[in-house]
């Protein structure tokens, strides 16, 4: 089977080489200025620069790009320990404080997810979800057309496009889904069946050669949409589909529901906990309360 690949692609540029270099270097700084045999080119705050260190950060360089990349560094390199002892001696208690309340706050939540996975029940019933569903209409609401069906994309003028067109009518009988598999095998250019999974008007129109707005236009009209442009044939048969500002089907609801209800009951869950450990810490005594 012939599937489609995004056109979308993702371009990550790489910009921390010199700063990781840099960290580094800062980081060895104190142990090799301690070395004898090399020069010091810098010392700030009991640490030092030497040459040797400078020279591998600016190994490659001509010797104009090489000095300016050398002050440079050492400039950052000093700038960094100046601003670090300072804060450090200034703010020392309030990032002592803050360390201690981060680490609260971790071992609290990993205790808080470790209480959920053992205790707290999982499954959602059916009729809680359409409960939910029926209760909260108004708040799902789609914010662009969803399809169900399948898209062929076949070049110009392939053999049995009529045949292909009949099979398309009919994606609820198991014979014509094989020939048309086989078909998109032997002479398509790209196949895309979602007769079970909801698609986004936006997730259908990356393959075809039309507007979200023009789309939406032709699905209203017919359930067959066939587009050429000077290369292939787009043939988009849909099976279902339901507007934009139109209320989500159950189906396409579903897990957004069970989000919903897994949170509000992680949270009924938690502050039920909250409350049974305080109970016990005064009985046992752990807590002990004074009247003012």
């Amino acid at each position: 089977m012939v599937q489609f690949l995004s056109n979308k692609t993702l371009t990550i540029v790489s910009r921390g080489l010199v700063l990781v270099a840099c960290v580094a270097l800062v980081c060895a700084c104190d142990f090799f200025g301690k070395e004898r045999g090399h020069d010091v080119v810098a010392e700030c705050c009991g640490q030092t620069l030497t040459k040797e260190q400078v020279a591998q950060l600016t190994k490659g360089y001509s010797g104009t790009d090489s000095a300016r990349i050398a002050e440079e560094y050492i400039h950052d390199w000093a700038v960094e320990l100046l601003m670090y002892e300072t804060s450090h001696r200034i703010s020392n208690r309030k990032i002592e404080e803050l360390v201690a309340d981060y680490r609260r706050s971790l071992y609290m939540h990993e205790y808080e997810q470790l209480l959920v996975a053992q205790r707290m029940p999982q499954m959602i019933e059916d009729t809680l979800i359409s409960a939910f569903y029926e209760a909260h209409r108004q708040q799902l609401i789609l914010r662009e057309m969803i399809l169900k069906g399948a898209l062929v994309v076949v070049p110009n003028g392939a053999p049995n496009m009529v045949d292909l067109r009949k099979h398309l009518g009919k994606l609820d009988d198991s014979e014509s889904l094989e020939w048309i598999e086989k078909y998109v095998y032997q002479y398509g250019v790209g196949y895309e069946l979602f007769v079970e999974d909801w698609k986004l008007c936006e997730e259908v129109i990356d393959y075809m050669p039309l507007e979200k707005a023009e789309l939406t236009k032709l699905v209203r009209k017919n359930k067959h949409v066939e587009l050429q442009d000077s290369i292939n044939t787009y043939m988009l048969e849909v099976v279902d589909y339901y507007p934009a500002g139109g209320v989500m089907p159950l189906d396409y609801a579903r897990k957004d529901i069970e989000m919903n209800i897994l949170r509000a009951r992680r949270a009924e869950f938690l502050e039920s906990m909250r409350n049974e450990l305080y109970d016990k810490s005064i009985k046992n005594g752990k807590l002990k309360r004074y009247e003012k």
